[in-house]
């Protein structure tokens, strides 16, 4: 579906951001993985990448940097030649209340999720015209743009305006061929796991048997869901979808944020005080 295209995820030694470049390497996607450390982790995700028989590049770069974002890209475009798909997936979240925050947690925030998204979207874009290439911008939102979490106002309010970057990048770029086209995830289960215990993901995380009741499709999101949309958005399947933010949350929005969960302090939950 992918093949011969060069696909650019920040944020994507682990978690969703590793199942995303997996899934488009897959389908034949080159793949440039991103992150802030070169470690065990780092090389596992590329280890499991360069099974698919594609090409893999590897960038570490703080995307609350400008310098390492342009450096970043033309890495990238020095090793795969152009860049047919670019998602923006890295992010920093700091879980503080309202009235503890602080400034360098607020800009710390907004750096990589926020300004971090502009820049390389901006980048990807001006790399995508400059070789007539008709891409893909995507950034991953989340359901706390539409809804409040506590200790997640900072986080959430970056979301909020991804989405509405989202709208705005789609018509700067009008005329030009390039799709931008954001997620917004609900409850994913993104944790590092062992390979011999992939079987519980999305099943033993402790929020489970709470939050489960409040999701329509009744189980928690796995990081192949939102890999599964970032597919979507990179195929011919989605020629005319633009500057949309699908929330992919198994319904979990429907019903509204609840007002009770547990007595469990988390950053993702509604509690009880």
């Amino acid at each position: 579906m992918l093949k011969g295209k060069n696909a650019l995820i920040t944020g994507s030694a682990k978690g969703i951001g590793r199942e995303i470049a997996i899934a488009l390497a897959k389908n034949g996607a080159n793949v440039g993985i991103n992150d802030l450390d070169y470690d065990s982790t780092s090389k596992e995700a590329i280890k499991l990448i360069k099974a698919h028989n594609v090409s893999v590049s590897w960038h570490k770069a703080d995307m609350g940097k400008n310098n390492d974002i342009d450096s970043m890209f033309t890495d990238f475009i020095e090793k795969h030649g152009s860049i047919d798909i670019f998602v923006n997936n890295a992010v920093t979240a700091i879980p503080k209340s309202f009235l503890e925050v602080k400034e360098r947690d607020f800009d710390r925030v907004i750096d990589v999720g926020l300004k971090g998204y502009f820049f390389c979207a901006q980048r990807a874009a001006k790399e995508m015209i400059s070789s007539g290439i008709k891409g893909r911008i995507i950034n991953i939102s989340s359901v706390q743009a539409f809804r409040q979490w506590p200790n997640q106002l900072v986080y959430g309010a970056m979301k909020s305006a991804v989405t509405r970057m989202t709208y705005g990048i789609a018509w700067e770029l009008s005329g030009h061929g390039i799709n931008c086209n954001g997620i917004a995830p609900g409850y994913i289960d993104s944790r590092l796991l062992e390979q011999d215990r992939e079987d519980e993901r999305g099943k033993t995380e402790w929020y489970v048997d709470e939050t489960t009741p409040w999701i329509p499709n009744r189980r928690i999101g796995l990081p192949s869901d939102i890999a599964n949309v970032v597919l979507f958005f990179s195929s011919d399947a989605s020629d005319y979808i633009n500057g949309q933010t699908l929330v992919a949350d198994g319904g979990f929005l429907s019903g509204g944020t609840p007002n009770e969960f547990s007595n469990h302090e988390h950053p993702y939950t509604i509690t009880r005080s």
